[in-house]
């Protein structure tokens, strides 16, 4: 027993000391006059330890990997899932708080906590009009949520194995997708429910269910999918949907090559498990998105990398190189087109690092909070809601 009592005390104080790692945690948050902010890193945090968090990075390369709890003296909750800005608020979900914090974007400080009342697991958010939001839910459901009071306005259940992930409104129609590959559902806002409810039937698999989905400059919406093509290749698909008729008018598909393979070359796309992660260029003709890229045909050896896609032509070639990644748990790419990739390290509670990869082959990194996920950056704050 005094075995186990001890290996347990250890490993908390591991943990502890992991996810209290605060040999940079002084000083105050900088006066926007003063230092102004490049970009926002969502810090998941181990799941139930309450070591979700958000890393603020400033143009002079200042970081403060915990602004949230250094602005509000407690920390911000249990797994943050995704930050949408809205109305001059960062709204941040929170998986396993069941709950969105609301944040002043100069201070950090909480304006205001939207909490569910009832089950739920919140992942993304969507505004809908000037005072609400859709929130995507794992539980079956969506939430709507009023953003001015901060209140639940209502929980719409959807059928069995219809839980939501990302979620984009164009127009009076809302999309989503469904990790458990049913498809894209449509709404219409003004009829949010599951009897209001159609589908496009695009395979959305797991390992691409929170890969950001993109409307693009011709009003096209591209969703990301796996599978095997015609010819029994695992590809990856690039599915364009018409969002008026809500159907899928074109499919670029990209063949995930092994070793072996005759066609298989230096910077070609390769098998192997990754999350596949996805952005858009600011003037939306662009779609970056990550893959493993060949390092060597003879051994069939590969590295992640940052692929694009050019929406007009559909052509697709390697954007950047990112050695020495080796899990890509988010990646973003700014609107002048430099790619940052959130590295959770090792997936042992340390906290992990932001990247820049140049486009000159030169890195530089940041050490940010617990398992870094999501990166919003400023200079897409004046991008209207559509």
């Amino acid at each position: 027993m005094m075995k186990k009592f001890l290996f347990l005390w250890l490993f908390l104080a591991v943990l502890f000391a992991a996810c209290t790692d605060d040999d940079d945690n002084v000083g105050e948050i900088p006066p926007p006059e003063v230092n102004k902010v490049q970009m926002i890193v969502v810090n998941e945090g181990l799941f139930g330890t309450g070591t979700a968090d958000i890393s603020v990075v400033y143009e002079d390369g200042t970081t403060i990997w915990n602004a949230f709890e250094r602005a509000n003296g407690v920390p911000m909750g249990d797994v943050a899932q995704s930050i949408t800005y809205f109305n001059g608020k960062y709204f941040v979900v929170l998986n396993g708080s069941a709950k969105i914090e609301v944040v002043e974007p100069e201070t950090f400080k909480s304006v205001g906590t939207i909490l569910y009342t009832q089950k739920g697991s919140p992942r993304f958010m969507v505004p809908i009009n000037d005072t609400e939001a859709i929130v995507t839910d794992l539980q079956g459901q969506l939430v709507r949520v009023n953003t001015s009071d901060y209140s639940v306005v209502e929980y719409i259940p959807l059928a069995t194995n219809w839980g939501i992930e990302k979620i984009v409104k164009i127009g009076n129609k809302l999309f989503g997708a469904n990790p458990a590959g049913k498809g894209i559902a449509v709404f219409d806002v003004n009829n949010i429910s599951e009897e209001g409810k159609r589908i496009i039937r695009v395979l959305v698999k797991d390992n691409t269910k929170t890969s950001k989905m993109h409307l693009d400059k011709n009003n096209k919406l591209w969703v990301l999918t796996t599978g095997t093509n015609t010819q029994k290749e695992n590809c990856v698909f690039w599915n364009c949907i018409d969002p008026n008729t809500e159907e899928v008018v074109d499919v670029v598909e990209i063949p995930l090559l092994k070793k072996g393979n005759p066609n298989l070359e230096i910077d070609t796309p390769m098998s192997g498990g990754l999350y596949y992660r996805s952005d858009i260029s600011g003037d939306k003709s662009t779609i970056y998105f990550s893959m493993n890229a060949c390092t060597d045909v003879k051994n069939g050896t590969y590295q992640l990398a940052v692929f694009e896609l050019n929406v007009d032509t559909k052509d697709t070639k390697l954007y950047r190189k990112t050695t020495g990644v080796t899990q890509m748990y988010g990646m973003g790419v700014s609107p002048e087109g430099e790619v940052y990739v959130c590295d959770a390290i090792d997936y042992t509670a340390q906290r992990g690092y932001l990247r820049h990869f140049q486009e000159n082959g030169s890195e530089t990194a940041v050490k940010v909070g617990v398992y870094p996920r999501m990166i919003w950056f400023t200079g897409n704050e004046t991008v209207p809601v559509k």
